[in-house]
């Protein structure tokens, strides 16, 4: 397989995990900024979300959203790894 096949064309992807996609609603916090966006995919180390507020890359967040299946809503932390005009990559802090 090339690494374009392996990353799917992403050069520079330095993810452990692959992710899967898990579009769901979320919640976000920080020192600076809360808002609402979607999860667009996620493992367990960390997610990518879409937000109309633009974020800064090693800022803090919790983070809330519900798995599908549950009825509990689960919060997790986070760092801002990248930063898209669309979204954010972020990694989980355990």
């Amino acid at each position: 397989m090339t690494s374009e096949g392996r990353n799917n064309g992403r050069e520079n992807d330095r993810r452990n995990e692959s992710r899967m996609p898990y579009p769901t609603a979320m919640r976000y916090r920080s020192g600076t900024a809360a808002g609402l966006g979607t999860v667009v995919d996620i493992s367990s180390q960390g997610m990518f979300f879409e937000s109309p507020t633009r974020l800064n890359t090693g800022d803090r967040l919790r983070i809330d959203f519900q798995f599908r299946n549950s009825h509990a809503a689960m919060e997790i932390c986070g760092e801002i790894t990248r930063t898209t005009p669309s979204g954010a990559g972020v990694r989980f802090l355990w």
